[in-house]
C-alpha cells in the first residue's frame, strides 16, 4: 500500500541533510555500454519541465552535453548516501510498514528496465493472469483429399514466445532464464500435420496485422537494434525476433517472413512440403487448420520481469492497446499503462511513459511510483509483481550478483540499467522485511553504476538489522 507523504517528506528532509546536497548532478556523456540491458545515454532531467502522465507522445530526452564520468561512490559512513554522490537519485525505503529513508521520492529520472514493473501492473490488471495469445494457421479451405492445400497463413497474435527447438535448447543453457517458459512452434507444425495436410503448392505467408508494423522506435538508441537488445517489434514473431544468438545476437529483417520460414522447415522436418513465402493478410473467409497458445500472461510477466525481457515488454504493450479497441500501437498501449495506473490510485505525477520496456532514455518516472506499483503484488492478480523480482545469486538478472553473501537468496529486486542510468526496486528479507525502490542518473557507466547498487544494498543490510 502507498504510505503517506508527510512522514516521508519529513525523513527527506534528514537524509538530504546528511548527503549534504549531493543529490545534485551533472549531465551525463555517453560512454560504452557494458551491461545485459543496453539503451542510449540520459540526460538528468529538469523536474521543472517533466511531463506528467499520460506523456506518450512526449519527445525523447536531449542529447548530453560534453561530462566528465562521474567519480564512483566513496565509502562513507552511510552507504546509501554514497549511493547517490554526485548524481540525481531518489530512493524510498520502508521497514515493515514504515518509512526509514526517503530521497527525493517523487523527481522524475529515467527508470531504465524498472519501467517494466509499469508495464507488468498494467497488462495483469488490463488483460488479467490467464490471458493467453493465440497463433493460428489457416488455409483458403479444407485440405483435398490428398492433403494438399492451396497455402497457408500462420496469423501472428502477439505471442512474444513462439520459439523453434533450437531457441528453446539455448534458452534452457542460460544460467539466468532457467524455467522460461516458451511457445513451442513445433507443436504447431505438428498440428497441421494432423490437420491431415500433406503438402502447401503456394507456401506459407506470415500475417503479422494484429499491430502496427514499427519495428523499432525512434525513441530507441540505434544500439538497440545493433546490439540485439530487442528485435523488431510485430505480431508474428519467432525467437524474439532474432536470427542468431550464439555467439552472438544479430536480428531478423522481417519477423512476420522469419516465422512462416521457420514453420515451413518444421512442416519439412515431418515430410510435408512448403516454403516461405511473402507476407500477407490472411483471407477473412479462411478455414483455421491449427492453433496454439502461449503460457498464461502471468507467467510471462514473470519471466519479463526476472530477465528483464524487452519484447515481451513491447509486445504485451501492445496487445494493451489492441485489446483496448486500438490498432495495437506502442503510443497506444502506453497511454493505457498510464490511465491503468492512475486508476489503481498510483502517484504518475512526472511520468513519461514512451515504451513498454524502459529502453527510451526519455522515460521518467519517480521513487514513490515504483514502490507504489510494486506494493500492488499484494492485490488479487497482481502477484507475478512480486515472484517475478529476480533473486540474488539464484536467477534472474540478478543470478551473477551477491553471490556467497548475506543476501544471497533474500534480495529480490527488478534491476534497471541503460548508459547513464540505474535502478534496483525490490525486497530484502534478512532482518526486519525491507521494500525499496532506488534510482539514479548521471554520467556514468556500468561499472560505477553497479558500485553504486551495492553500496545500497549494503545500506539496506544495515537498516534492516
Amino acid at each position: 500500500m502507498h504510505r503517506g507523504r508527510g512522514g516521508v517528506a519529513a525523513l527527506a528532509m534528514l537524509l538530504v541533510v546528511a548527503l549534504g546536497g549531493a543529490c545534485s548532478g551533472a549531465p551525463a556523456a555517453k560512454q560504452r555500454l557494458a551491461s545485459p540491458l543496453r539503451g542510449g545515454v540520459v540526460t538528468p532531467p529538469d523536474a521543472a519541465t517533466t511531463t506528467t502522465a499520460p506523456a506518450a507522445a512526449a519527445p525523447a530526452a536531449a542529447g548530453p552535453r560534453p561530462a566528465p564520468e562521474a567519480s564512483p561512490p566513496t565509502t562513507a559512513v552511510d552507504p546509501l548516501a554514497a549511493s547517490m554522490e554526485g548524481i540525481n537519485a531518489c530512493l524510498i525505503v520502508v521497514k515493515g510498514s514504515e518509512p526509514v529513508a526517503a530521497v527525493n521520492p517523487d523527481m522524475p529520472l529515467a527508470p531504465a528496465s524498472t519501467l517494466k514493473l509499469l508495464t507488468a501492473a498494467a497488462a495483469l490488471t488490463r488483460l488479467g493472469p490467464d490471458f493467453r495469445f493465440v497463433t493460428r494457421v489457416l488455409a483458403p479451405a479444407p485440405p483435398r483429399p490428398d492433403g494438399s492445400v492451396d497455402a497457408l497463413y500462420l496469423i501472428g497474435g502477439g505471442d512474444p514466445v513462439l520459439s523453434t527447438p533450437d531457441f528453446a535448447g539455448w534458452i534452457a543453457k542460460k544460467p539466468g532464464l532457467a524455467g522460461a517458459v516458451l511457445t513451442p512452434l513445433s507443436d504447431l507444425a505438428q498440428s497441421v500435420a494432423n490437420a491431415g495436410v500433406r503438402s502447401v503448392a503456394g507456401g506459407i505467408h506470415g500475417d503479422d496485422s494484429r499491430y502496427d508494423r514499427t519495428r523499432y522506435l525512434s525513441s530507441w538508441p540505434p544500439s538497440a537494434k545493433a546490439d540485439g537488445d530487442i528485435g523488431p517489434v510485430g505480431a508474428l514473431s519467432v525467437n524474439l525476433g532474432y536470427n542468431t544468438w550464439d555467439p552472438r545476437v544479430t536480428v531478423v529483417a522481417n519477423p512476420a517472413d522469419a516465422a512462416s520460414a521457420a514453420l515451413a522447415k518444421l512442416l519439412n522436418a515431418r515430410g510435408i512440403p512448403a516454403t516461405q513465402s511473402n507476407s500477407w493478410n490472411a483471407p477473412a473467409n479462411g478455414v483455421v487448420i491449427a492453433q496454439i497458445v502461449s503460457p498464461p500472461l502471468g507467467q510471462l510477466i514473470g519471466d519479463m520481469l526476472r530477465s528483464s525481457d524487452n519484447y515481451i515488454a513491447e509486445l504485451v504493450t501492445r496487445e494493451l492497446d489492441r485489446y483496448g479497441g486500438g490498432s495495437g500501437t506502442t503510443i497506444g498501449g502506453t497511454q493505457v499503462t498510464a490511465a491503468t495506473l492512475a486508476s489503481l490510485g498510483m502517484p504518475t505525477t512526472g511520468s513519461v511513459l514512451l515504451d513498454g520496456s524502459g529502453l527510451s532514455p526519455g522515460n521518467r518516472s519517480t521513487c514513490r511510483l515504483e514502490l507504489s506499483v510494486l506494493q500492488l503484488a499484494s492485490r488479487p492478480g497482481l502477484s507475478p509483481l512480486r515472484e517475478g523480482l529476480s533473486v540474488a545469486g539464484v536467477n534472474g538478472t540478478l543470478v551473477k550478483r551477491y553471490v556467497n553473501t548475506p543476501v544471497q537468496g533474500k534480495l529480490t529486486a527488478k534491476t534497471g540499467w541503460i548508459n547513464g542510468a540505474a535502478a534496483l526496486v525490490g525486497n530484502l528479507q534478512l532482518g526486519a522485511p525491507l521494500q525499496f525502490a532506488f534510482i539514479a542518473n548521471g554520467p556514468f557507466g556500468w561499472p560505477n553504476a553497479k558500485a553504486r547498487e551495492d553500496q545500497l544494498v549494503s545500506g539496506l543490510m544495515h537498516l534492516s538489522a
